[in-house]
């Protein structure tokens, strides 16, 4: 009948399609495992790069020749697609990708709260490292932190001090077109009275409201 032929047919399509599918799978070689971080890159007296190292302490000899020079002995705060070499006898990695980031700077003098986005905020080491978003439309945006008050040790019974930190955000005379994305870091040893064993609290204001991130 029309309607054996037509499940005799579908089998065979299904049977010919999952052929195709091993055939397919069997020449494709795997892809690297790409590892997306913030990492500090360091320039030789050239201006190549010549290591990285990851917000957990791994330092990485760079195997690239191609990438282009910058300012030499100088070191780069990005977010770096890398793979790194595992039968290396050092830690080697080949890089595939690189986005600048900005390490944001005390600016409590010149504070200001324009909204921005979040999309993550999180402690690595010695840095916070976050994702902020912004609309523009290509104009210059500012960026920073501020100490917007601290709580000494010894405040209620606190055996560490309290640092209440906010993203400090000026959006200038930049209109607010389409959204982009700035990779921003807060060097914790550089925030003002910090001392091992502290506590963090960083807040950003948003079109959305306050939100507010507590690092220990």
């Amino acid at each position: 009948s029309l309607r054996q032929d037509i499940r005799i047919l579908h089998k065979a399509m299904l049977l010919l399609l999952a052929l195709l599918l091993f055939s397919c799978s069997e020449k494709q070689e795997p892809y690297p495992d790409l590892i997306t971080e913030f990492v500090d890159m360091r320039t030789d007296a050239d201006g190549m790069f010549v290591d990285m190292t990851t917000d957990d302490g791994t330092c990485y000899s760079i195997m690239n020749t191609n990438i282009k020079p910058h300012h030499p002995d100088t070191t780069y705060r990005v977010v770096a697609g890398f793979v790194p070499e595992l039968d290396a006898v050092s830690p080697q990695a080949l890089v595939y990708s690189l986005v600048g980031a900005q390490i944001l700077a005390d600016s409590t003098a010149i504070l200001r709260h324009d909204p921005t986005g979040i999309e993550s905020m999180w402690q690595e080491g010695r840095y916070i490292n976050m994702q902020l978003t912004a609309k523009t439309q290509g104009g210059l945006h500012h960026w920073g932190y501020a100490t917007d008050s601290v709580q000494q040790a010894g405040e209620y019974n606190r055996a560490h001090a309290h640092h209440h930190l906010s993203i400090h955000h000026n959006q200038g005379q930049d209109p607010m077109s389409y959204s982009q994305t700035y990779y921003s870091s807060i060097l914790i040893p550089s925030i003002p009275y910090y001392r091992i064993g502290d506590t963090i609290s960083v807040s950003v204001h948003t079109q959305k409201g306050l939100r507010r991130w507590t690092f220990y």
